[in-house]
Parts: structure tokens; sequence; C-alpha cells
């Protein structure tokens, strides 16, 4: 009996599909921490939007103050096929570094990773 050739292309597919769901299992969802008040109006002053409580709970957890907050805002991400949005990833600008904090939500506002971009680094220099 022959053994069918697959094709290099498959394996490769096959090879990447489970190394990017290895991945994207591994990714802990941040610590969150009850709003500070103040960081809430903070983003409430930049954008108004309902995940805006768990985004601060999220800055919250990871202790960073309000001031050093100097702009906000997200970036939505919608399935094309129902028009409906599936994530949101709130971009938080500080004083005190270049870049950004970006916390990721899912379609309910529940927080799924929060990294840092552009030459930010998270406080406590994670």
């Amino acid at each position: 009996m022959k053994t069918p050739k697959t094709p290099a292309a498959a394996l490769g597919a096959a090879a990447l599909t489970l190394l990017v769901s290895a991945c994207a299992s591994s990714i802990a969802p941040p610590p969150v921490a009850p709003p500070d008040p103040v960081l809430l109006g903070t983003l409430e002053r930049y954008t108004v939007n309902d995940c805006n409580p768990q985004t601060a709970a999220v800055l919250t957890a990871l202790r960073l103050p309000a001031s050093d907050v100097r702009g906000f805002n997200y970036g939505i991400y919608r399935d094309e096929f129902r028009d409906i949005i599936v994530r949101w990833d709130a971009w938080v600008y500080l004083n005190s570094q270049p870049g950004a904090l970006v916390v990721t939500l899912d379609e309910d506002c529940r927080p799924i990773q929060v990294y840092a971009r552009e030459g930010a680094r998270l406080p406590g220099g994670r």
C-alpha cells in the first residue's frame, strides 16, 4: 500500500496552526483590581466607552497613576461577516514614557491581555 504524500505547504500550515494554538493558550488574563475612581475619570475624559471600567481595573492592578495618562483611545476589531465588535484594544499613552500600554478586551469588555508598545514598559518593569 502506498503512503499518500502530503504537500509541504499543508504540513507547514498544520505546524503553524499548532504553534499559534500553543501561543494563544499561554496568554494569561491580566491582573485586575477595583478601578481607581480618579483613573476611571481620567479615561472617561478622553473616551467614553462601556469598557472603561474594565480597562481602569487592569491599569489600577498595574498601579498606574491617573496623573501619568496623557492620552487614551480604543482600536475596534469587527467581524466583517456579522458586522459586530469582537475585540477592543485600549491604547493608553503615558507622560512618563514613549509609546503606549495596550489593554486587549473581548467583545464583552473582559480583559484578555496587557502589553507595552513602541518603547513603553509596563509598570514594574514587565
